[in-house]
């Protein structure tokens, strides 16, 4: 086994919850997956944690690209996948070259959302699925159930003062990302933008919830909030797969 693939095997599940969750997904949504070659584009990969584990689970054909190259020298050489520098408005790929494409929480950093999704479309297969994922606008709280990330660490100090951040947005007027904050969309607003371009929108903020938090001690919590009559104000994000026409 190679250094990039035991480094990846001790990752930690629950950082990387989205990853796995897209190929459970995409496999029940379509099992011919499992037995036929695919291309899968990251669009905003980061380091290349997600693209690596996609790649293994899905024995896929990966690009994936990012606007900053903090790309780790450990996934570089993985095998099947390609990092490179690009923006999603405008992407290096033809057009119809993609069976799925992997939009986790980065949406919601983008100048141009709409534009986005239009250039994702372009380069995605007919019948070609995407799974995005953001911040939930209309939220009440924010970073309750957050892992640890790069340059962010899950005190409750920390969590505390992201709420407070949040709050003070909001009363303001200026909880949007085009403010800087990392606000995200509302159901409503992130599925208009979708039908722009694609179909059979299936919202998996349930599962998606269920699947990360299985083991978390708010998992009952977070169980009752993704129940229709809470899912628009209490779920931190949402989650969608939508299909290209």
């Amino acid at each position: 086994m190679s250094t990039a693939q035991t480094s990846h095997d001790e990752l930690s599940i629950s950082s990387h919850a989205g990853a796995e969750f897209f190929c459970q997904t995409l496999i029940t949504l379509n099992p011919q997956w499992e037995h036929a070659e695919r291309r899968i584009l990251i669009a905003g990969c980061g380091a290349g944690h997600e693209a690596a584990l996609i790649q293994r689970q899905l024995d896929a054909s990966v690009d994936a690209v990012d606007v900053e190259d903090e790309f780790d020298n450990q996934f570089r050489a993985w095998p099947n996948i390609n990092y490179q520098l690009a923006s999603v408005c405008d992407l290096p790929f033809a057009n119809d070259h993609f069976d799925a494409i992997f939009y986790h929480h980065v949406i919601e950093h983008v100048d141009q959302p709409q534009q986005s999704l239009t250039e994702l479309a372009r380069v995605l297969k007919p019948k070609g699925w995407i799974f995005v994922g953001t911040p939930n606008r209309h939220r009440l709280l924010s970073s309750v159930g957050a892992h640890q990330q790069t340059q962010w660490d899950p005190t409750w100090k920390n969590k505390f003062n992201d709420n407070v951040r949040d709050w003070k947005a909001r009363l303001t007027g200026r909880f949007r990302n085009e403010c800087g904050a990392h606000a995200g969309f509302s159901q409503f607003e992130l599925a208009k933008m979708l039908s722009a371009n694609f179909e059979n929108q299936h919202w998996v903020t349930q599962d998606y919830l269920q699947h990360k938090y299985q083991q978390h001690r708010l998992a009952p919590i977070l169980a009752v909030a993704a129940q229709p009559i809470l899912r628009a104000i209490v779920p931190p994000s949402i989650y969608v797969f939508a299909q290209h026409p």
